[in-house]
């Protein structure tokens, strides 16, 4: 195939031998943020500079304005001290299956339950104030999630309060009662019985529930000639159809990453996306904590960079057909049994002379998006390694349960051709995400009866004939399988907040068996149990799974296959494009989700919106710049996006994410960036070849937080080798006017490894739905007022084409010579008696200098109330355990002081000293690969006291004699993550 185009990178990079980035420490890494500091262009530095001289709201106040208004606030300093938050709190829900006689009202219950994700379950704890949920951790004991969590299970308690939710039955635009809807159901149960459900049609998305498989068994058998249809946007066909290549038959599989020595990753983000991947991380990070054992060696091969190749021991950036290529010469390496010599510098010859010596400790994994051939090549190389019973288990597959389903595209052809009389679309958005060479929106229009049920009354709802609003599932009963087939049941968390019903009620009202989720749940497992029903379901109702339900592995055998000859295609003109699901949205479920919209994204930091992802080579070859809009045309289809040049991104590709562009989302997910399923074919649902790029010379301004709250090219990130003596800096800080203090009780402060840090950004939201943290709009963060107190910061080192990339979350340090406290003129940030760098909401002022005085950047100043604006979290959401802070005042990360304090208070009443791991940050908690431990540095047996005692451990900025009660853990690492383009060229033939 056709070499790399070598395209000149002079926009962003000057030609010099290193690349002398902005930042720099003492391991003498460059590192820079942007193309644009890797440049050190002058025009980021005029914008840092405007930044905080930015006009406030156009048409509200300017600059003047706001200055006298902060006068006149100052005089006013007294009273402000009294004031308390005017907006009214949510009532709570004293309803009364959430109370009992033994129940205190005002402390919090936790209900173990499962959340879903593309089918598949992720076990969860919901935490509830009187019938209100207002926070979601890890269930410890689900295996899906050990105690963490991802940033969907965290947003998922924003959306049930969500008010752009669907209330109340439609019909051809007009609201019905439900007495209307369950006569529409009733009648269209009559009136298929009689035609054995001829012309019946039904429609879902996967979903890999017991009860809902046992459901629709039943329906099939009372509708026995009705046809079933599934489609999901992400769709794994391919990873089935390899398997059946491979072994005969379809199967679904399980990683053991803790057991694997050498693991490669050909596209996908194992770590960081897809089934099990939280499982995966922490399972990763197990892996290279082991004393006992060496870390394991990570090869990435992908087209779009992402949190495992940002992790990655030695990554490579190739083209899709690039990746297939790469993907046999693996192969045929292992064959020839002759493993390569250290001088060669093939990345593909080095993998398996890697692979090889690591044998049935080895992994291959593929992602989802690649070819078949690709993926079942994966399964030869795990087969040919020995890993099969070791790294890999193969079991049945998860949503066979359900029966043989048809495709999207054969629903099409049966309405097209006038053989659907009723089509019932229980749950999922195919007008907005089916392939478009299907027009499903069109075909939807000739149906006689259309039944859409959802949370929203979306695309589709407003498409169907009828729309019928389904429960969230926090409010709702079900049960899933988690992705190795262990089953959670689902529970409510809350009364039902508006009449809704559920999939599994209305399928049951087919089938005749017409009763509420919960009997129907039972009805499952009162079948599988028998008499020892009443007590297993109190139990797996209180562990949140059922103990056993796991999936028993398949033994497998891979018979004679072997890759088809490769095709000698004629090269790809123009780019190829690459369709990926969107770390904040995912592929567009979650886009009126506020809370994720404004999560910065963790490789480009954007937020509310997307963009088309490229190398910066091909950028400049195109004379394209990050933000100016380029129209991708092909076979007649076309969209318009704006560019984004991603350091790290393979050449002669573009990546866009799914999940924007929405029309009929909420107020928040309206006309947000560009909806790129209006490229994406049913022949070709991952990659497409042969894509014009063309500039519309339009530009559109892109909102990105990578800019914000830089700290000037200072000692940063640390990097050392494996078994280095110290990270810790050799400058000794300068002289303190602060006293020493020796605290008696608790000193409670926190390490933060760098070694394990994916970036995955479940510790920024969690952080933000623990302590009611704001959200403030695309506009005000344009000019950097975004109010997340945790932050992760993202850095590269290298050139552009093949950067390292590292991740460094940065709350409060909690300094203890603190500079905010000796510039505050009224007293409002103290410290404790504990150690704490304590905010007094009631005296601040909002002079800002605490801020201006902190070298670390992670104080907050909410210029306007947030409440009013139309981003706004509704008052249910808030924790009633933390203030809602008023405007005008400065916030921060309080070490989660209500949780402190909770866990203090239970000490006391047991008479007890706090244990160690008893008390857990939000941001702790929802960590899938524990990288940060918070605890009592006093006690010595403290996990967090033994990791400051770690050579690798070091204060950020430690020369300014701040003493942070935040540390870090340096990451390990012993050279570079890739050879660079060299070695693509090599490995791509």
């Amino acid at each position: 195939m056709a070499k790399n185009r070598a395209l000149p990178v002079d926009a962003y990079i000057r030609d010099r031998p290193e690349l002398a980035g902005p930042h720099s420490n003492a391991n003498d890494l460059r590192l820079w943020r942007s193309l644009e500091e890797a440049g050190e262009c002058t025009k980021v530095r005029r914008i840092l500079q405007a930044e905080n001289s930015a006009p406030a709201n156009p048409g509200s106040f300017d600059r003047r304005a706001m200055l006298n208004f902060m006068t006149a606030s100052l005089a006013l300093g007294g009273l402000a001290g009294c004031a308390v938050n005017r907006q009214p709190f949510g009532a709570p829900l004293l309803s009364q299956p959430f109370r009992s006689p033994q129940h205190t009202p005002g402390v919090p219950l936790f209900f173990a339950t499962s959340l879903e994700l593309d089918g598949l379950g992720r076990g969860v704890l919901v935490k509830s104030h009187d019938g209100r949920p207002v926070k979601i951790e890890g269930n410890p004991q689900h295996p899906a999630s050990l105690g963490a969590t991802d940033v969907f299970s965290q947003a998922e308690v924003l959306s049930l309060y969500d008010p752009d939710r669907s209330k109340h039955p439609i019909a051809g635009g007009e609201r019905r009662s439900w007495t209307d809807a369950r006569q529409l159901i009733a009648q269209l149960r009559q009136q298929f019985l009689a035609k054995k459900g001829r012309g019946l049609r039904i429609l879902l998305q996967p979903c890999a529930s017991p009860t809902r498989d046992r459901l629709i068994r039943l329906v099939r058998q009372a509708f026995p000639e009705a046809r079933w249809h599934a489609y999901s946007p992400l769709p794994d066909d391919q990873g089935r159809a390899a398997t059946r290549a491979v072994f005969a038959r379809p199967l679904d599989q399980v990683f053991a990453l803790d057991r694997a020595d050498v693991i490669l990753t050909l596209g996908g983000d194992l770590l960081g996306s897809g089934p099990g991947h939280v499982r995966y991380a922490a399972d990763y990070a197990d892996r290279r904590r082991a004393a006992d054992r060496s870390p394991p060696v990570l090869y990435t091969v992908e087209t779009t960079p992402s949190l495992t190749g940002a992790r990655a021991d030695r990554r490579l950036a190739a083209a899709p057909r690039e990746i297939e290529h790469f993907a046999r010469q693996i192969l045929i390496h292992l064959e020839m049994g002759a493993p390569a010599t250290p001088d060669q510098l093939s990345v593909a010859r080095r993998a398996a002379e890697d692979l090889a010596r690591a044998g049935p400790h080895a992994l291959v994994a593929a992602g989802r998006e690649q070819p078949v051939t690709v993926q079942a090549i994966a399964h030869a190389l795990n087969s040919r390694l020995g890993a099969i019973g070791t790294t890999v288990r193969y079991i049945e597959p998860l949503f066979a349960g359900s029966g043989e389903m048809e495709t999207l595209t054969e629903l099409a052809s049966a309405i097209a051709a006038g053989d659907v009389e009723a089509l019932l679309i229980l749950g999922g958005n195919p007008v907005y995400d089916a392939p478009t060479d299907i027009e499903f929106a069109k075909m939807l229009g000739s149906v006689p009866l259309s039944i859409h049920v959802g949370t929203y009354r979306d695309e589709t709802g407003l498409a169907c004939r009828w729309h019928l609003p389904a429960r969230h599932p926090l409010e709702s009963w079900g049960d899933l399988r988690a992705f190795d087939g262990t089953v959670g049941l689902r529970q409510p968390a809350t009364v039902p907040l508006i009449e809704a019903t559920t999939p599994e009620e209305l399928l049951g009202e087919l089938a005749g068996e017409a009763a509420d989720a919960r009997e129907l749940v039972q009805a499952t497992w009162r079948a599988e149990w028998g008499a020892d029903f009443d007590a297993r379901w109190i139990t797996s109702l209180e562990q949140g799974l059922i103990e056993g339900s796991g999936e028993v592995t398949v033994p497998v055998q891979p018979g004679d296959w072997s890759p088809p000859p490769a095709t000698r295609s004629p090269p790809a003109e123009g780019q190829t494009v690459v369709f990926a699901p969107d770390p904040s949205v995912w592929d567009g479920r979650f886009a009126n989700n506020a809370w994720l919209q404004e999560l910065p994204k963790p490789l480009s930091k954007q937020v509310w919106g997307n963009a088309a992802f490229m190398a910066p080579a091909d950028a400049s070859a195109l004379g394209l710049r990050g933000g100016d809009i380029a129209v991708f045309r092909h076979n007649g289809r076309s969209i318009e996006a704006p560019v984004w040049p991603l350091p790290g991104h393979a050449q002669n590709a573009v990546t866009v994410t799914l999940g924007y562009g929405r029309t009929a989302a909420g107020k928040i997910g309206n006309s947000r960036g560009f909806d790129a399923y209006r490229l994406r074919t049913s022949q070709e649902p991952w990659i497409i070849e042969n894509v014009d790029v063309l500039s519309t010379g339009r530009r559109e301004r892109l909102v990105t937080t990578q800019h914000h709250h830089s700290m000037e090219g200072r000692d940063i990130v640390r990097v050392v080798a494996p078994g280095a003596a110290s990270a810790s800096s050799s400058v000794s800080p300068p002289p303190s006017f602060y006293p020493d203090f020796v605290y008696d009780g608790n000193a409670w402060g926190m390490t933060i490894d760098l070694d394990v840090c994916l970036g995955c950004n479940a510790c920024v939201i969690a952080c933000q739905a623990e302590n009611n943290v704001p959200v403030v709009g695309p506009e005000e963060v344009a000019r950097g007022r975004e109010m997340h107190w945790l932050r992760i910061d993202r850095y590269y080192s290298g050139h552009p084409n093949s950067p390292q990339t590292y991740f460094q979350p940065v709350p409060c340090m909690h300094c203890e010579k603190a500079p905010c406290e000796l510039v505050c003129p009224v007293n409002a940030t103290v410290h404790s008696s504990e150690g704490l760098n304590e905010m007094t909401y009631s005296r601040c002022v909002g002079t800002r200098t605490c801020s201006n005085n902190c070298p670390y950047k992670v104080r907050r100043f909410n210029w306007f109330d947030y409440s009013r604006l139309p981003f706004a979290a509704t008052d249910d959401v808030f924790n009633p355990e933390v203030t809602v802070r008023w405007r005008g005042i400065m916030e921060k990360c309080t070490y989660c002081v209500q949780r402190i304090s909770a866990t203090r208070i239970a000490a006391r009443i047991e008479n007890r000293p706090i244990r160690d791991g008893e008390l857990m940050t939000a941001c702790q908690q929802a960590c899938p690969t524990r990288a940060i431990v918070f605890g009592d540095i006093n006690d010595p047996a403290s996990l967090v006291r033994k990791q400051k005692q770690d050579p690798r451990n070091y204060a950020l900025l430690g020369e300014l004699n701040t003493q942070p009660r935040t540390t870090y853990l340096a990451r390990i690492s012993d050279g570079p993550s890739a050879q660079g383009a060299a070695d693509a060229h090599d490995d791509a033939g």
